[in-house]
């Protein structure tokens, strides 16, 4: 007895909890995450910057110039600031029960260790500040876990979620209509209009520089590789509102946005994005069997609507996409002649294959460069002069190199063609220093790196180069396994200053800032303790959710949407398999999973509520 009455006053608890808090929540405490989810994805503005990078050993630029990533981080960190005081004033003012759960501590403890790492860094400047081509701070990583902490508390019922949705949808119709003209190449941002939305009126007539060809889209989210996250957050949203939705003409609205959405991440050529989506589609269609066979017409509009839009855009780029899915399972291994290039005291070294070669550059009365070659055994290797190309070419069949010496008003010094590739050497450019320098950029050091083995290390082109960088990258872990180097640190950590097994790997004009790797991502920055309790924190709400979802009859609006949020999860943690998290689609996606616990909160109390009914 005494039992029955313990779990009816939990349960008559948990009812007046639910009653305490108002139906319809105020637009201003909903404000936050329509801005999230609507209007902060949009936001592109000039914005040049010193990268505060010369420091380092790796070449990177002095300055820069973002559009996509530092206002929306600004006007994040304003949304956060919002959701902070609402919070304050619903716990403290009008004394709102504050809600927590077992399913919320790892999420904690990963803001908690991500705060750490940042404190502790070698590099906390940037961890607090952010970083070149990231802006991703430790105040982003705490606004994610504060973003998914207020979705969760203020998106649970129906109406909540029905007017964010509203709000939502405008936000992906402006996108829908800016990619499509990104599609059909007439880039909105190529346009003079939009050229003065987003440049401050100093700019005059300068020209701006666009990485991607005309017809490959890039919404506002900087990247087509996030346009698959983008694609793959909202169309599961879109497939649910076609559920709901009471008219026709709202069906039309949603698949017609879907069908827009799908030409999009095709022509993006986002393969990542495309393989997420239909594993996802496949767990909803699974999910919601009973609703897909119930509505089996639009179900099959649905899906023909994917396979015309895939054909189109194929048809359209001559089989880019069915090639570029082909490419995915077709990975040759990599090896490579040139092992190391160390700019030492008194030479530079060369070794190639199992040889080494090693210049010593003297300057005769003249000025003019003497050449002295060795191998590694001390022994002299010849070389002649061609006077077709101006270069010395080495006759020692080991070695098949071009050199020769350069003066310029920017460098004086010599340079040693390799596989076509330009090397540029000198010891006569610093004052009273007469140590060899590579110039890549600026001048730098170059010292032998540990060779990477392993799968990676022999496939460097898997996934369009990631192999790679994931094969660098995973060495990083045993060094920063607790606390990582920090957040915002990876360009840091990398070892951008190998440069020889960049140029071998078709690096050699970049900087990598990124490891394409969500959970890598993770892993270096904030360690793999961090990376842990975000995957039990993930992990966590996906199994819950499919515990509730699997044999649930569907009938109302919240569990359709339930299904539909943890589709979009799921999607996005597959693309975090070759994606890394960006603070342009990032913000959605912990919206939607904070939606998601929502939702599944107030379903557990209906079922409570039913079966306590039942035992009545």
């Amino acid at each position: 007895m005494a039992n029955y009455d313990t779990k009816k006053s939990k349960r008559e608890r948990q009812k007046k909890l639910e009653a305490d808090r108002r139906d319809k929540q105020p637009l201003l405490v909903l404000a936050p995450l329509i801005a999230i989810l609507a209007f902060i994805p949009l936001i592109t503005y000039y914005y040049r910057y010193d990268t505060n990078l010369g420091e380092f050993s790796f070449p990177a630029p002095e300055t820069m110039i973002d559009f996509f990533l530092y206002y929306k981080r600004i006007f994040l960190y304003i949304a956060f600031v919002c959701m902070l005081l609402v919070l304050l004033y619903l716990f403290f003012i009008e004394e709102h029960k504050i809600l927590w759960g077992k399913n919320l501590i790892p999420l904690a403890v990963y803001g908690g260790i991500s705060l750490l790492s940042a404190l502790l860094s070698e590099n906390s400047y940037f961890s607090f500040h952010g970083i070149y081509d990231q802006f991703e701070s430790v105040w982003v990583l705490l606004g994610y876990c504060l973003i998914a902490y207020y979705a969760f508390y203020i998106l649970r019922t129906e109406d909540a979620i029905q007017r964010t949705m509203n709000w939502f949808l405008v936000g992906i119709i402006l996108t829908v209509l800016l990619g499509l003209s990104q599609v059909f190449s007439h880039d909105f941002f190529r346009t003079e209009f939009a050229k003065k939305l987003i440049t401050p009126p100093n700019y005059g007539n300068g020209t701006l520089d666009f990485k991607f060809e005309l017809g490959r889209p890039y919404l506002s989210v900087y990247n087509p590789n996030y346009v698959g996250f983008y694609v793959t957050l909202t169309v599961p949203i879109l497939v649910a509102l076609i559920f709901t939705a009471k008219k026709l003409w709202q069906r039309l609205v949603y698949g017609i946005l879907i069908a827009a959405l799908l030409l999009i991440l095709f022509a993006s050529q986002s393969r990542a994005g495309i393989v997420a989506l239909i594993v996802s589609f496949i767990v909803m269609l699974i999910c919601m069997r009973k609703v897909f066979i119930k509505n089996w017409i639009t179900s099959i509009a649905i899906i023909a609507v994917a396979g015309i839009s895939f054909v189109v855009i194929n048809v359209m780029n001559q089989d880019i996409l069915l090639n570029r899915l082909k490419e995915m399972f077709v990975v040759s291994e990599t090896s490579h002649a040139l092992k190391s290039i160390e700019t030492n005291d008194d030479n530079v070294t060369i070794t190639y294959n199992d040889a080494k070669l090693s210049f010593y550059v003297a300057q005769n009365e003249d000025g003019n460069d003497v050449f002295t070659l060795v191998d590694e055994n001390n022994a002299s290797v010849s070389c002649e002069f061609d006077e077709n190309t101006s270069y010395y070419n080495v006759t020692d069949e080991r070695f098949p190199f071009m050199f020769g010496s350069i003066r310029s008003d920017s460098f004086n010094g010599f340079t040693v063609k390799i596989e076509g590739y330009d090397w540029f050497f000198t010891n006569i450019m610093k004052e009273n220093d007469t140590t060899y320098y590579s110039m890549i950029n600026k001048l730098v050091k170059l010292k032998k790196h540990p060779e990477t083995t392993g799968y990676f290390a022999t496939h460097e082109r898997l996934a369009s180069g990631r192999g790679y960088i994931w094969s660098k990258s995973l060495p990083l872990l045993k060094d920063y396994f607790l606390l990582g180097s920090g957040p915002d640190t990876f360009v840091i950590a990398f070892p951008n200053d190998d440069r020889v097994s960049m140029v071998n790997a078709g690096f050699a004009s970049q900087l990598v800032t990124k490891p394409h790797c969500l959970y890598l991502q993770i892993a270096v920055q904030t360690g793999v303790v961090s990376l842990i309790a975000l995957l039990v924190f993930f992990g966590w709400y996906v199994l819950s959710s499919f515990r509730i979802y699997w044999k649930h009859d569907f009938q109302g609006y919240l569990p359709k949407f339930g299904v539909a949020i943890l589709t979009s999860v799921i999607g996005y943690l597959i693309m975090g398999l070759t994606n890394d998290s960006c603070i342009t689609v990032a913000p959605i996606f912990f919206v939607l999973t904070g939606m998601g616990l929502g939702i599944n909160h107030a379903l557990k109390l209906q079922m409570e509520e039913e079966n306590y009914k039942t035992q009545r």
